[in-house]
């Protein structure tokens, strides 16, 4: 995704700035903005179901990519000259999960206790790095503090509105910045999520939002293994797309990613879109490859999950 990481502060502080300039952000400050893909490709209904909006919500632009980098950059560069100790941040946690089940009228998208506990698996199963050789150990734990049931018709096929999103959320959500909540919806979009820097200027709005036939033996063609959570959680922990930024050479800002310059559909062994070194990452979780096709997540995107824990969530 690799061991949980425990350095002396000095070691750390210094590594945490330098992935500002190479991995975190992907280049130095003056390449540091992203070129972000266009928000629709041949490739961009891959994790949309039939009848949806054809592409997920987490699509950034040029403007909210440098936003977001120079926020964090700021955010690490600040515990550093504060002297705070960021070995003790950054080496994983855990995370409790509040899970809402969100359900219409007579109670369609209704998921049992055993299904909940098999997507919680599903997605420390995936952060612990457990499916590849390849993939890192984030040394984060995902554990469930409580189900939520509601009974709602307006929130549950009504959550793409923005309205009726932030209704439910602000009616539901809880906890502070460092606990997960997840709403299973009837949405149109596999799932969407918040990113770290959002919590602060709107705290009620963050989480994630996802599909509830997305779930382990759900009935999501393709899409049907947990996965979907683990994607959208990657985002809420800090991470783009693989493919954001296409071919540039910012990209993702994650240096182990290989550029890629569109979405993947299904599980397209040997696809390489970009002249850079590397086949594109289809088994990257932060792809739109199928369920079937992610096994990982990166050393570097640890890094970034790690710096955007330390930078806006950890201990909040």
């Amino acid at each position: 995704m690799f061991q949980t990481r425990k350095r002396a502060h000095a070691a750390l502080a210094a590594g945490l700035l330098a992935v500002g300039a190479i991995t975190l952000l992907g280049g130095s400050p003056a390449t540091a903005v992203a070129k972000a893909t266009d928000c629709v490709d041949e490739h961009a209904a891959a994790r949309a179901l039939p009848g949806s909006h054809g592409q997920e919500r987490n699509e950034l632009s040029d403007a909210d990519a440098a936003r977001m980098n120079a926020d964090l950059r700021q955010k690490i560069a600040a515990k550093a000259k504060n002297r705070i100790d960021l070995s003790a941040e950054a080496t994983g946690g855990t995370i409790p999960v509040v899970f809402h089940v969100v359900t219409g009228s007579g109670g369609v998208g209704n998921l049992t206790d055993a299904t909940i506990a098999k997507q919680i698996q599903a997605l420390n199963t995936g952060f612990a790095g457990a499916e590849s050789s390849q993939a890192a150990n984030t040394g984060f734990k995902f554990v469930l503090q409580s189900t939520k049931r509601w009974s709602n018709n307006a929130w549950f096929t009504g959550v793409d509105t923005p309205s009726t999103e932030r209704a439910m959320k602000t009616a539901t959500r809880v906890g502070g910045a460092s606990t997960l909540n997840v709403w299973s919806t009837d949405t149109s979009y596999l799932g969407f999520a918040t990113f770290p820097s959002d919590y602060s200027g709107d705290p009620k709005m963050d989480g994630v939002v996802f599909k509830y036939t997305s779930v382990p033996g759900g009935s999501a063609t393709n899409f049907n293994l947990g996965k979907t959570l683990t994607h959208e959680t990657g985002h809420w922990m800090g991470l783009w797309h693989t493919f954001q930024g296409g071919c540039s050479a910012t990209g993702d800002q994650v240096a182990d990613t290989p550029a890629q310059k569109s979405a993947s559909s299904g599980c397209p062994t040997g696809r390489d879109s970009c002249t850079a070194a590397g086949v594109d990452p289809i088994h990257n979780y932060m792809d739109y490859s199928y369920d079937s096709c992610y096994n990982q997540f990166t050393p570097g995107q640890n890094t970034r999950m790690q710096s955007a824990w330390t930078a806006y969530r950890s201990g909040k």
